[in-house]
């Protein structure tokens, strides 16, 4: 009664349930779309459509789209999709080793771009596929390695179903079974079945269902393999998993072997099943290959159907494998054709980087033999004005010098003569005077035309003798202090050397004027690594009126600010005046 219960109820799923694979709406989208990322992405969903739905040739066709569409050079996680997907597909149209080599490119790719769930992923099909092979050891090693490399949390949005923990668990659960531990893989299905229902998981339920009916057999305890292999029929129908419903229908066989209307009711039910709906080549061929096992020494012209069967199968799948491999062919050379074409590109590219640099180097080589030219020329220039400098200080030197030299000894003359009266004396006393002044203004001029003492060292010697000189046979004592940085050769331009030379002079003149010291001290140091620091401090009366420097202080001020410096004034204990210039080495 039960078992026509069973029946029945089954019957009505056949044609209540009855599959029909409708035109989903990314294939509409892909239609619609106008950029190759859009057509990818509707392409892949369509292909995973009709995974899902069993329709396994729609499935390769959709896939093969969006290969062709992909750029082969690109590594990403999409490329990673696709081997997952054609792996998938390879394990249900029976294709195993194809299904490995598709897994292993997967595992390469997600590697690269370091993605721990989609290496995961890779490994899941690895195994399953080398279960089929019959690589039980290789393939429990592989999902170790899926476990292992399994996320703990899977926060980012994925193109396409990826595996879960029910899936990694219950294939251990399978991989045990073959390898003849039941009682590990009654452990790992457990865990399975756990991690299933938490997530709800529509075809994990089933399929776990359906491993307790497997462990439940090879116990020899064929009630309870029976019980759940019927609980996996209904979970499976719930879901439309018709081809785990196929399985269930053949390990029922196998639960009642002994029972001839038992036997021949599942396996009518798996016809008619298969009539109905679409169920992939790998568990079409596990159904015929398990029934072949149950009808074997019982009823010889049921065997020679099923092998029969069994032969038309192999036969479709070789010519199928034959057909990928043509179609395998086709798609490599469509890629090649494809990189190549990205190559061409590519060297293109480099060929117009390689003009557009050469272009640059011609523009740098003529900018070099302008700058050549102009720096040749600047200091053609620069010789000629040096010759120019040097001609006027030997003819200042020669000419005017020799002729303000002989005022001096005409004056100094008249001055000594008898018929010279006061009032001529005086005039040719202030002759004298200026003469001298316009003398040692003209040396002073010479000296800063001079590129030879362009250093601080012999400016300093220079200032060290005017000062030596100037107090000599005055009232003020002259102290010299200079530290051992301003030995160093610090560079020191005609302009500056002349503004400075002439701000210390009328410093010294006015100290020398309105004072009324005795003691004059210079110091002389390098600050801030650059900055030439003077001060001239006396101990004097320091500045008692407006007219201590007269017109005198503005050009001081001037002089400094043109050597970019700044000047300060003390009034403390005489007068300290400080100057602070930029060097250059």
């Amino acid at each position: 009664m039960k078992l026509q219960l069973f029946g029945f109820f089954i019957i009505c799923c056949h044609f209540g349930l009855a599959q029909s694979v409708s035109k989903p709406p990314s294939a509409i989208n892909f239609a619609a779309c106008t950029t190759s990322e859009c057509k990818i992405r509707n392409s892949f969903i369509t292909s995973e459509y009709y995974l899902d739905s069993d329709d396994i040739d729609a499935s390769q066709k959709w896939l093969n789209i969006t290969k062709d569409l992909l750029n082969p050079e690109k590594i990403d996680s999409t490329h990673c999709y696709v081997h997952s997907m054609q792996s998938e597909l390879f394990y249900y149209n029976g294709l195993f080793q194809f299904g490995k080599n598709e897994a292993r490119k997967q595992i390469g790719l997600a590697k690269k771009i370091k993605d721990s769930l989609m290496i995961s992923d890779a490994y899941f099909f690895l195994a399953i596929n080398q279960m089929e092979l019959g690589e039980h050891q290789d393939a429990q090693k592989a999902l170790w390695s899926c476990r292992d490399f399994y996320p703990k949390r899977k926060l980012k949005k994925r193109m396409r179903s990826i595996i879960q923990n029910e899936h990694i668990y219950n294939n251990l659960a399978q991989v045990k079974l073959r390898l003849h531990q039941s009682d590990s893989a009654f452990w790992y299905n457990k865990k399975a079945y756990q991690f299933a229902l938490k997530a709800n998981s529509r075809r994990g339920i089933p399929n776990v269902e359906q491993s307790f009916g497997e462990i439940y057999l090879m116990q020899k305890k064929n009630d309870s393999a029976a019980f759940y292999f019927k609980k996996s029929v209904l979970s499976a129908y719930k879901s439309q998993y018709y081809d785990i419903v196929l399985v269930n229908d053949a390990f029922l066989m196998e639960c009642y072997k002994d029972k001839p209307a038992f036997r021949k009711s599942y396996y009518n039910d798996g016809l008619i099943l298969m009539k109905h709906h679409i169920v992939n080549a790998t568990f079409r061929k596990l159904f015929f290959t398990r029934a072949l096992h149950v009808y074997q020494g019982l009823d010889a012209e049921k065997t020679m159907e099923i092998q029969q069967k069994i032969i038309e199968m192999d036969a479709k799948t070789q010519a199928r494998g034959n057909l990928y491999f043509q179609n395998f062919t086709d798609q490599y050379i469509r890629n090649e054709k494809k990189l190549l074409s990205l190559e061409v590109q590519k060297l293109k590219r480099q060929k117009d980087i390689v003009i557009f640099q050469l272009l640059i180097a011609i523009l740098v080589v003529i900018l070099l033999a302008l700058a050549v030219m102009y720096i040749r020329r600047k200091n053609k220039i620069n010789s000629t004005l040096l010759d120019q400098k040097n001609e006027i200080s030997k003819d200042l030197h020669d000419d005017i010098g020799s002729g303000i030299s002989s005022i001096l000894i005409h004056s100094d003359l008249l001055q000594k003569t008898a018929e010279t009266n006061e009032k001529q004396k005086l005039l040719l006393s202030k002759i004298s005077l200026t003469a001298q002044e316009v003398s040692q203004r003209i040396n002073t001029f010479i000296w800063s035309l001079n590129a030879e003492n362009n250093t601080l060292r012999d400016f300093m010697e220079y200032l060290k003798l005017y000062a030596e000189n100037l107090f000599e046979g005055t009232p003020l004592e002259l102290e010299f202090i200079e530290d051992e940085e301003s030995h160093k050769h610090f560079l020191l331009d005609g302009k500056t050397r002349k503004n400075l030379f002439f701000s210390i002079k009328e410093i010294f003149n006015n100290a020398l004027k309105h004072s009324n010291a005795d003691k004059i001290t210079i110091m002389v140091s390098i600050v801030e690594k650059k900055n030439l620091f003077i001060r001239i401090q006396d101990n004097g009366g320091g500045i008692s009126g407006q007219n201590y420097f007269g017109n005198g202080l503005k050009n001081l001020q001037k002089r400094v600010e043109e050597m970019n410096g700044t000047i300060t004034m003390e009034t403390k204990n005489g007068l300290s005046t400080s100057i602070i210039i930029p060097l250059s080495e």
